[in-house]
């Protein structure tokens, strides 16, 4: 079907995300001195070891051989588009619709479990801007709950904090919100305290030492224990809806895939479906703008991606990747990584593209468990909301996670782009604000 990755019309390209960051959520990051130097270390490190190149670029412009080609030469290579190329646009019940504004509607939160979550090891929550190094702040980097949210560690998040469960929120540890609390059910403290920086909604009792410094909306008849405190209180019926869009046609995901393997520019380039299905050496590729495919991709050895516009890299069957997968973005260049089955990662490499996070976007369409093991850094928008997410190492994120469920087994810090707020305006999608 041709019509799912329609060109949409431009609106500017925005300000670049690849400077690099300072700071304690910078050193997170793992940030390089850029796209550039990234793409000249990996080319040493392959140089100076068994590796194998894909070599994705046609020859150039003026005649010159395809292993000097330099990234600023001029390469045509691919049919569907060329330089930049148009933004990436996808499935969805509504129609195509530009991926980068799908990023921005769907990802506003930092962490979103669609259903409940259980936290045995503390997570925290800042943001950042991958397109500023100065920028830093806790008030962008939201936490969403649809279900309960039962917790034995701390809970802090660096902005608001949403849990739409009936059952609320039963923790043994302390509770932090940068902005406001909702909550569809009752809060219990146990052995700590809560902080809520703004106003709190619950739809139920407070129990424990809690602390509002605004106001306190609860429903008629709660019953507020003696250690709570609030600069006022207002009785009201309180609702939450679901912080997280889980829908399934929010992004068809299958589709993608399907119009993937029948509509691509692999032929114009050389790439095999089975390029990366068993990558045993370290590995190079380099994609232009456009739509590629492959069947799966399965990696023992890291793989390197390097984006030279916007680009859709399909995944019919799963991602297991037992080394590092880093994706190195051109300025303004983009990658959609598309996945019809499951993603798994191991051996601590890292997963995405540092520097630029909101400018990668991982959706998945499988519902087998996403595992993260041994704490990879991982750099990425990932949308998978069918999929429950285990990171039993713990999961240093920069950019944002909606996934079916999630369970963090070690302390985390994750790190929200501000960049996806904005993400969508390449394609006339209005600029998100921060959840209140």
């Amino acid at each position: 079907m041709t019509s799912v990755f329609l060109p949409l019309p431009l609106a500017g390209e925005g300000r670049g995300e690849g400077k690099p960051l300072s700071g304690a959520a910078r050193a997170a990051e793992g940030r390089g001195d850029g796209p550039r130097a990234l793409l000249a270390l990996a080319l040493i490190a392959t140089a100076a070891a068994c590796s194998r190149d894909i070599n994705l670029l046609g020859p150039r412009a003026d005649g010159g051989g395809a292993d000097t080609v330099s990234p600023n030469d001029t390469v045509t290579v691919n049919p569907a588009c060329s330089g930049l190329g148009d933004p990436i646009a996808l499935p969805t019940a509504a129609g195509s619709t530009c991926a980068a504004a799908l990023a921005t509607r769907g990802h506003r939160f930092a962490l979103c479990s669609c259903e409940t979550m259980n936290a045995p090891a503390r997570v925290r929550t800042d943001a950042y801007d991958s397109r500023d190094p100065l920028a830093f702040d806790e008030t962008a980097a939201a936490i969403g709950i649809g279900g309960n949210l039962t917790s034995t560690a701390e809970v802090r998040a660096g902005g608001a904090f949403y849990v739409a469960g009936a059952g609320g929120i039963d923790a043994s540890n302390h509770i932090r919100s940068s902005l406001s609390l909702r909550v569809g059910g009752p809060v219990t403290i146990h052995n700590d305290n809560g902080d809520i920086g703004t106003d709190a909604y619950i739809n139920g009792n407070v129990t424990g030492n809690v602390r509002v410094d605004g106001t306190l909306h609860v429903a008629a008849g709660a019953v507020l224990g003696p250690g709570v405190e609030a600069a006022s209180v207002v009785n009201e019926a309180v609702s939450v809806p679901s912080p997280c869009d889980c829908s399934a046609g929010f992004v068809n995901v299958g589709a993608a895939v399907s119009a993937a393997a029948t509509n691509n520019a692999n032929a114009a380039i050389g790439l095999s479906p089975s390029a990366l299905a068993a990558v045993s050496t370290t590995t190079m590729i380099d994609l232009p703008c456009g739509t590629f495919y492959v069947d799966k991709i399965y990696a023992d050895a890291a793989v390197t991606v390097a984006v030279h516009g916007r680009t859709v890299l399909a995944v019919a069957g799963d991602v297991a990747l037992h080394a590092a997968f880093s994706v190195v973005l051109d300025p303004s260049a983009e990658l959609d990584l598309i996945v019809g089955g499951r993603l798994t990662t191991s051996g601590g490499g890292a997963f995405g593209a540092a520097g630029a996070a909101a400018r990668f976007r991982a959706w998945i369409a499988g519902t087998s468990t996403i595992s993260f093991d041994d704490a990879p850094a991982v750099h990425a928008v990932i949308h998978a909301p069918f999929a429950p997410v285990t990171a039993a190492s713990g999961l240093p994120l920069s950019g944002s996670l909606l996934a079916r469920s999630v369970s963090i087994g070690a302390d985390s810090d994750l790190h929200y782009d501000r960049a996806i707020l904005e993400a969508g305006t390449i394609c006339n999608e209005p600029a998100a604000s921060v959840v209140p």
